[in-house]
């Protein structure tokens, strides 16, 4: 197009010609915007576009990219994940599992629903994670976040959560790229990854990397930068990229990225997050989600890493000799249900917990 329905001349757009690789991309976002095209978590559901100060409409300057800092560096030892690591909700005290004698060495704590329950994070920040969930193991705290909570958060509020919370690890905090925004705008967050990481090495909590970017490109920098600080447990959010199928695409680049980044592969360690399912062309990799007690809820069952419904006829009629079941079959939990649902879902969110904390393959009779 010579002259877009902004107004302006496409060919001298900022963010449509090429003046340089990180702000090339395939279509004009402002054109599809005038058109009527939302993006998700971009410029729908809400009120105000996160890119407004990226569009050329309205005559607005292109903000300066933030400048990285001089990176410090630290010795960092591994956080040590098991295979598979459950996410709790720490607003659910049905998922709290230890209560009912179920064992794991390590959860995630999500810091978004915290911040979005005041007297919970009241009461967790003047006990601590540990007292105020009762819970022996190591507690790692995920700040793996909707947008709107990333934004009113600056390196100050974090110290004083972690600092008031007292996790045994933390992520450093989560930022948001989109394969459909202007590269500029995900190069500006990844920048932003990298600083906070840098600033975080002032904590004495241990740290916990994180796989961020738009593109292969960014994930590379952002996890070379974070290797340099001398990070050495990485966790990537995969929930979305599982679920539309698109893993494949990044996941083989980043274990290339970070085995090249160091010298022994034992050296670093990566986590899954958002994805409770193994994967089998990946070893060594470990995995943290919800879904054990999401699931549950609805009356899905775990077989081998796989869920199914109670009535699926594939499963339906299984014994399962797990800790939950004790021989108990999907039958006999669907009985229970319509006798004590409480009692049923408990079982049932058990059982999926421990079939996903093995992680390996059961023999079918």
């Amino acid at each position: 197009m010579k002259k877009g329905r902004c107004g302006a001349d496409c060919g001298k757009c900022p963010y449509f010609r090429k003046l340089c690789i990180g702000c090339v991309i395939e279509t004009c976002l402002v054109d599809k915007c005038i058109k009527g095209t939302s993006y998700t978590g971009i410029t729908h559901p809400r009120s105000f576009c996160r890119l407004r100060p990226y569009c050329p409409i309205g005559g607005k300057d292109r903000p300066p990219p933030i400048p990285i800092p001089p990176l410090a560096g630290r010795k960092m030892a591994k956080v040590g994940f098991p295979r598979f690591v459950p996410e709790i909700d720490v607003a659910d005290e049905r998922s709290w599992f230890w209560r009912d004698g179920f064992q794991a060495s390590a959860v995630f704590a999500p810091l978004w629903q915290l911040l979005t329950n005041e007297k919970i994070l009241a009461h967790a920040s003047s006990k601590g994670l540990h007292d105020y969930l009762g819970f022996d193991g190591k507690i790692l705290l995920s700040t793996v976040m909707p947008d709107e909570l990333i934004d009113r958060l600056e390196t100050k509020d974090y110290f004083r959560l972690i600092n008031d919370l007292k996790p045994d690890a933390t992520m450093i905090p989560d930022n948001y790229t989109y394969t459909d925004a202007p590269l500029y705008q995900s190069w500006s967050q990844n920048i932003r990854l990298v600083s906070l990481a840098n600033d975080f090495l002032k904590l004495d909590t241990p740290l916990i990397g994180l796989v961020k970017g738009a593109n292969l490109r960014q994930m590379d920098w952002a996890l070379r930068k974070q290797v340099e600080m001398g990070y050495a447990s990485f966790a990537m959010p995969a929930r979305e990229l599982f679920e539309e199928e698109r893993l494949d695409e990044f996941l083989p680049y980043v274990l290339i990225s970070l085995k090249r980044s160091y010298r022994v592969r034992e050296d670093f360690e990566l986590l899954l997050y958002g994805v409770g399912q193994k994967l089998r062309n990946y070893k060594d990799i470990s995995y943290s989600s919800l879904s054990w007690f999401l699931r549950a809820k609805h009356g899905e069952y775990y077989w081998d890493g796989l869920f199914y419904d109670l009535r699926d006829p594939v499963i339906r009629f299984e014994e399962c000799y797990c800790e939950a079941c004790g021989g108990m079959m999907p039958q006999d939990i669907i009985d229970l249900w319509f006798e004590d649902k409480e009692r049923a879902m408990k079982t049932l969110a058990a059982h999926n917990l421990l079939d996903l904390s093995r992680l390996k393959r059961r023999k079918r009779r």
